[in-house]
């Protein structure tokens, strides 16, 4: 005989209104007939309308005040979050074949340093933290703490980016000071990429797409004119016009750098070319600071799980397998009810793990280093920390697991492109493979092997 399970049906709220109010009164009347014995009071009848009634309303009032406030409260929006087959497939068969890219080349422009493996140094001994800031203060007037990149302000790139806007009609485009320091970031990186991919121009018909994830808060305008400029830039390394095709991610739930990565991956078959990935971010800005101060998201002793304000750029130059490092696979796929739990459980990642080492145990016991781009939330970290102990026990947990997301705060796509880039960095200094996870978006999960080129019967070379 086979039995069903209803669904739990909700609470009435004229049944939880009466509860709370029964258990005002009780706990009210129980108070104030416990002090009058203690004290060997007699009350009056004053007394008795301040203890049996007054305090009772009293308290149910001020609980609805604060309910009320809460509902008043901006909210907090978050994009709605889209089913797995909506962002991108996600790679969980066995039987998917296994894709690679070459990572060809990196750049990075972060909080702590511009060079891959000093800032891998830095991570290691935990020393890449941010600081309080010079220049930001809070409500209270004190400093908050941020992540500045030294890089972010460039004077004369900026009167070059704003007179070449002009020329082309876009002089009433107006960046924010955060929105500068993001273009300039993204600019430098952007400049050695495509430097790195001017071994392409000599293949004939070969075109250069550039993927990038700009700011969510950015206009149409503005993300209108970065594409623009960037073009611009390109062409300035020898990519003719018609060679070089720009693609600005929209802010959506599908817009996210695994996502992005993980069509790459899917497209790398029919890739006539190379593919810069770029993703730039900047939250270093007053503006920023107030707003989040007043949502309640700003990090602060008071408040220990919001959001350091950080910044950085990083960018990866990608085409197909060959003999450079490989992205061996990106296993993604979204997580809805992770939203709604304390304690996000490891056996997601794991899963995504497997099918990136293609549950190959000498595979997974040659890792050698994870570098993620978790940030301080404390359920991202204590699942990365489970995932790991689970996955691969033979890391350190204090110098083999690499939460970048903490040492850049706060700055959208950036720790997650800049992970895959550190990555490559230790896999061709080590010579072992790394994994690269990504789990600091609460509904998102990636996982990507770093490694050397792989032989035909799919060993590490």
């Amino acid at each position: 005989m086979s039995t069903s399970t209803l669904p739990a049906r909700a609470t009435p709220a004229w049944f939880r209104l009466g509860l709370l109010s029964v258990s005002v009164i009780a706990l009210c009347w129980s108070g104030a007939l416990w002090y009058w014995r203690a004290n060997g009071h007699l009350p009056a009848g004053p007394d008795l309308l301040t203890g049996l009634l007054i305090l009772p309303l009293g308290v149910l009032g001020a609980c609805w005040a604060g309910n009320e406030a809460l509902k008043r409260r901006a909210p907090i929006v978050a994009a709605p979050i889209a089913p797995a087959s909506a962002v991108v497939p996600a790679v969980l068969a066995g039987a998917t074949p296994v894709t690679t890219l070459s990572i060809l080349g990196t750049s990075l422009r972060m909080p702590h340093g511009a060079a891959p493996d000093a800032l891998l140094a830095l991570l290691a001994r935990g020393k890449a933290q941010p600081d309080l800031d010079p220049e930001l203060v809070d409500d209270d007037g004190f400093p908050v703490m941020t992540a500045r990149s030294d890089d972010a302000v460039d004077e004369l790139l900026q009167e070059e980016i704003a007179e070449w806007l002009a020329q082309r009609g876009l002089a009433d485009v107006v960046l924010s000071e955060e929105g500068w320091r993001a273009l300039t970031l993204g600019t430098v990186v952007l400049r050695e990429l495509a430097q790195q991919s001017t071994a392409f121009l000599a293949q004939g018909g070969v075109t250069l797409r550039l993927s990038a994830v700009l700011p969510a808060q950015w206009s149409p305008d503005e993300r209108h004119a970065a594409g623009e400029w960037w073009q611009h830039l390109l062409a300035q390394w020898g990519w003719p016009a018609a060679r070089i095709r720009v693609e600005l991610a929209q802010p959506a739930p599908g817009a996210t750098p695994s996502a992005l990565l993980a069509r790459l991956v899917q497209e790398a078959g029919d890739a006539s070319g190379p593919t810069i990935l770029l993703a730039c971010e900047s939250h270093i800005g007053q503006d920023t600071i107030d707003r989040w101060s007043a949502a309640g998201l700003l990090f602060s002793a008071a408040h220990p799980q919001g959001l350091v304000p950080g910044e950085g750029a990083a960018g990866l130059l990608l085409a197909g397998a060959g003999t450079a490092t490989l992205l061996r696979l990106v296993s993604m796929a979204c997580e809805p009810a992770a939203t709604s739990r304390k304690r996000i459980d490891p056996v997601f990642l794991a899963r995504l793990a497997g099918h990136a080492l293609q549950d190959d145990a000498a595979l997974r016991d040659s890792v050698a280093l994870i570098v993620a781009d978790t940030g301080a939330a404390t359920r991202h970290l204590l699942e990365l920390m489970e995932f790991s102990a689970a996955t691969t026990p033979q890391l350190d947990s204090a110098s083999d697991i690499l939460a970048l997301g903490q040492a850049c705060g706060a700055c959208g796509a950036v720790p997650f492109v800049a992970a895959l880039a550190l990555a490559r960095s230790a896999a061709l200094e080590q010579g072992t493979p790394v994994l690269c996870i990504s789990n600091d978006d609460t509904s998102v999960r990636a996982v990507a092997l770093v490694s050397h080129p792989i032989d035909d019967s799919g060993s590490i070379a």
